[in-house]
């Protein structure tokens, strides 16, 4: 009653809806108490940030977000400065874009990086700006970059002001939390947000002159990299996402090996000669 192709492809799905069945068990496995479904960062565009959050910047002068704020654009970025996962990779990959735009830092733009990271200090902020400064590489620019530390509470108000949701799980003391910067309107107004770790020069410069004139931009695609789970050493994905990564790996070569399966036996029957079907009854 039932063919040899109706078996194949009966435990071909068989095994695919075992396999994502179990994806979401793996999921909460390895991400264990925490709940990685909970990282976002939502686009919030229109709404002002709450200027007037106290902050301490690279030179260990406490200072509040408004001081960044009222004649030029900003671009805010999230992390944190020991990160050792993605976070240097954001900065980085803001650099590189911002260096491919003739506007210049200091200039016609600010940038704002604030640590989510409570513990860390003005050492990490100076430290990391001496890095950045340099890999940006134009004269006179210092003032246009800011490295920020602060309180939880100051963090987390700027955080979920902009949708930057994350958490810290302790037991490898890293924070989880999504890739990408921001660009906001000279008065703190939400205007554009960047997703991941590589910033398209036309776009930031476009979302740059469209921010110093209060203009608000429109949404874009979210594609969600976490920094959690990636090593810049290897630059490799480890644990949660490798899992996924293995799990999709699966269910492609499942389909392949099925689909070569499905052309051969219909190569078979097609080569098979007249009433091939009829002498064997």
């Amino acid at each position: 009653m039932y063919t040899p192709l109706f078996r194949w492809f009966s435990a071909l799905l068989l095994a695919i809806m075992l396999t994502l069945s179990l994806a979401p068990a793996v999921v909460q496995a390895q991400s264990g108490a925490h709940h990685l479904e909970n990282i976002s960062f939502e686009q919030r565009l229109g709404e002002k940030v709450p200027l007037d959050l106290p902050f301490v910047n690279e030179h260990g002068e406490t200072v509040v977000l408004g001081d960044y704020f009222g004649d030029l654009p900003v671009v805010l970025s999230l992390g944190y400065y020991e990160c050792p996962m993605l976070c240097s990779l954001v900065r980085n990959g803001m650099v590189d874009g911002l260096s491919d735009v003739r506007l210049t830092a200091g200039i016609d733009y600010h940038v704002v990086n604030v640590s989510i990271d409570p513990t860390e200090t003005t050492m990490h902020a100076a430290n990391t700006k001496a890095a950045i400064v340099s890999r940006y590489a134009r004269p006179g620019s210092e003032e246009g970059w800011h490295f920020l530390t602060g309180t939880q509470d100051s963090i987390k108000q700027l955080a979920d002001a902009v949708g930057f949701a994350y958490f810290y799980d302790e037991t490898i003391d890293q924070y989880a939390h999504a890739a990408g910067i921001l660009v906001l309107t000279p008065e703190g107004a939400l205007a554009r947000y960047f997703y991941g770790i590589e910033y398209n020069a036309s776009d930031l410069r476009l979302g740059l002159v469209e921010a110093s004139g209060n203009k608000i931009g429109t949404p874009v695609d979210q594609l969600l990299l976490l920094c959690y789970h990636f090593d810049p050493s290897t630059g490799k994905y480890t644990g949660l996402v490798m899992t996924i990564t293995r799990i999709a790996g699966t269910i492609t070569v499942m389909f392949i090996l099925g689909s070569i399966f499905f052309l051969s036996r219909s190569s078979q029957q097609r080569g098979a000669p007249p009433g091939s079907a009829a002498s064997a009854d």
